[in-house]
């Protein structure tokens, strides 16, 4: 089995700090941060631009629970959020196309409301590499060591950012695997192009 994590996630709810700058209006009725609508209750929220993205999220969920891997059922699938929060998705589940409907989804489990197919508790993202006994672990960089795909192989877990801007950041003392900071192409990719490129690589 693979294991495929999407960490630090830019996926959570409004934070209190900022809810009483937010009205919801027709169009975005959610509580879950966005920032093309929070945009500017967001200005002075801390790691601003590294949050509010949960369209990121829901394009790389879509490309990794469609892919011939996770079909195949070796495939563990798990979202690390900005505010360390683990949701472990299960491979049979079939997301909400729709960008709305998915932050309906989203919202019911982060407030948590029970979901057969997505798991959530509180866990760092240390924690999660350790829980799953995650042993050569890939954090997929721009910067990391230039890697063909056919090479991915050789890795039990990949670790990709889910936030537009910023430096994940690992305690690698807390983590017993080994971390291997790689990249798969010589200029960044988007968080669900780096998806499917490990997914489609494991399959082939």
């Amino acid at each position: 089995m693979y294991n495929i994590i999407l960490a630090k996630s830019a996926l959570e709810l409004i934070p209190e700090e900022i809810k009483d700058k937010i009205k919801k209006s027709r169009v975005y009725k959610y509580d879950i941060l966005d920032s093309n609508y929070h945009y500017r209750a967001m200005e002075n929220l801390k790691d601003k631009e590294m949050r509010g993205r949960p369209d990121i999220i829901h394009i790389s969920l879509l490309n990794i629970l469609d892919s011939p891997i996770n079909h195949e059922k070796k495939l563990n699938i798990y979202i690390h959020t900005y505010d360390d929060k683990v949701l472990k998705i299960n491979q049979e589940t079939r997301l909400p196309r729709n960008y709305f409907r998915f932050l309906g989804v989203m919202e019911k489990v982060l407030k948590g409301e029970k979901n057969p197919l997505i798991k959530m508790e509180e866990k760092t993202l240390e924690d999660l590499l350790n829980d799953i006994n995650a042993e050569k672990i890939a954090l997929m960089t721009k910067t990391g060591k230039l890697t063909h795909p056919k090479y991915l192989k050789g890795y039990d877990t990949f670790i990709i950012g889910g936030f537009p801007y910023g430096k994940l950041n690992i305690d690698r003392k807390k983590v017993s695997g080994e971390i291997e900071e790689i990249s798969i192409y010589n200029k960044g990719l988007m968080a669900w192009t780096v998806c499917g490129i490990i997914c489609y690589s494991l399959s082939f």
